[in-house]
């Protein structure tokens, strides 16, 4: 297998199941080649929203600051290779290569998952390139996440809601007991959840973790141009909003914040660095602009209640605008009630996507969701289609937005909406 795309067409099928929960198999590949001991300070993001947007800021901020951050993260939208970045920028095939070869030489007989497969070799590309800090967002849950077998110097835990539920628990206080497992004694963690679960602060006091939390040990307050952030005596004003940021969300960048400004000495930054970092922040996908008629194009890879309530809250502010239009589609383990809830009140006319996934809900499932609502669908197909009509019909100040899952957004990108120049299944 002399390319990426090979390899990873293996990965598809090396491990029987795609997600398996454990740390078995990884820690002891990861043993092997010498990974855990890493060179570099650990900072491991999990939540149920929000460790995209908190790994992006970590990122910006430590480049600011004059580092070379290693930054893994999930799912990818166009290429693998997003997956994995140091210094702000993907890596490159011949890296990815070589981290694969070394890992398939020493598991041996042991069969890894393709996010096993990943995060390892994020881990090797970070070494070998000196990288640091690493930062690794958490793919499933916490306790069990192929990232947890790194040692974490600091962990960061986001908002909790209720996803995942097959197999990290059917309440807030069991998944926060599953994310919570990134967490090491003696360690410090941040929290940036607003109403955390009890569970959060139980864990941190059973190991004796030094717990940061939003709104007791720090806190944030914005305007529609930019936000202040303190804690206790330190304070920063006006700090710049990242774009793809609504008020909530600025939760994130606010735990993000903490990260740097001395819950871990060692992971200190200059204020300086916290200000050039906030205002070079990128997320790809994230309410996402792109050109086009009317009011142009929102891309949003939101795809959970939280998700999608944030997006709402921004559709709302629109609607004195113009028309929202949406084409939504999402995957089969999600449930697509909770999401049009949101929605319903702030879309005006949808266009069903056709994902050609056989693990995403039907254009018919959905279309009948839509329809029981009394919503207006004005029409079902492939992101061309939904382009086509979609513009067709927009005009004045109209959005036009693509929302659901990460499919969807690659979906749009795939056909010149927004930025593409790569291949490869975001796998979401």
């Amino acid at each position: 297998m002399e390319s990426l795309d090979a390899w990873l067409a293996w990965l598809e099928g090396l491990h029987p199941r795609e997600i398996e929960l454990g740390l078995g198999r990884i820690t002891e590949v990861a043993d092997r080649l010498g990974l855990r001991e890493a060179s570099a300070p650990v900072v491991t993001v999990a939540g149920t929203n929000g460790k995209g947007s908190t790994v992006a800021c970590l990122e910006a901020i430590y480049r600011a600051a004059g580092c070379r951050p290693g930054a893994y993260t999930s799912p990818h939208l166009l290429r693998y290779n997003e997956r994995i970045r140091i210094d702000g920028a993907p890596v490159g095939d011949a890296a990815i290569l070589d981290a694969f070869r070394a890992i398939d030489a020493a598991r041996r007989d042991i069969t890894l998952t393709y996010f096993e497969f990943a995060t390892l070799a994020a881990a090797w590309c970070f070494r070998e390139s000196g990288a640091g800090p690493w930062l690794l967002e958490v793919g499933l849950g916490g306790r069990l996440d192929a990232t947890n077998c790194f040692d974490a110097d600091l962990a960061v835990v986001t908002t909790i809601d209720l996803d995942h539920m097959e197999w990290l628990g059917d309440n807030r206080e069991a998944i926060a007991g599953e994310k919570m497992g990134i967490a090491r004694p003696e360690r410090p963690v941040v929290c940036a959840d607003a109403h955390p679960p009890r569970r959060i602060a139980e864990r941190a006091t059973a190991i004796g973790a030094p717990l940061w939390q939003l709104g007791r040990d720090y806190h944030y307050a914005a305007n529609r141009q930019a936000w202040t952030w303190w804690h206790g005596d330190r304070r920063y004003a006006d700090l710049p909003r990242p774009g793809w940021m609504g008020d909530a969300a600025l939760a994130n960048a606010a735990g993000a914040v903490m990260a740097v400004s001395g819950a871990h000495p060692a992971l200190a930054v200059d204020p300086s660095a916290i200000r050039a970092g906030l205002t070079a922040a990128r997320l790809a996908g994230r309410q996402a602009r792109a050109p086009g008629p009317g009011a142009g194009w929102l891309l949003d890879v939101g795809h959970n209640p939280s998700a999608i309530a944030l997006l709402a809250e921004r559709l709302a502010a629109h609607r004195s605008d113009g028309k929202v239009r949406m084409a939504f589609g999402l995957m089969a383990r999600k449930p697509i009630a909770p999401l049009l809830d949101r929605l319903a009140p702030v879309v005006d006319e949808w266009y069903v996507l056709d994902l050609g996934d056989p693990q995403s809900h039907s254009c018919a499932d959905i279309t009948a969701a839509l329809e029981r609502d009394e919503q207006v669908v004005i029409g079902a197909g492939d992101a061309a289609g939904a382009r086509q009509q979609m513009e067709a019909r927009t005009t004045g100040d109209d959005l036009m937005v693509a929302a659901g899952s990460f499919r969807v957004v690659e979906a749009f990108m795939r056909i010149g909406v927004g930025a593409c120049n790569a291949s490869g299944s975001g796998r979401n």
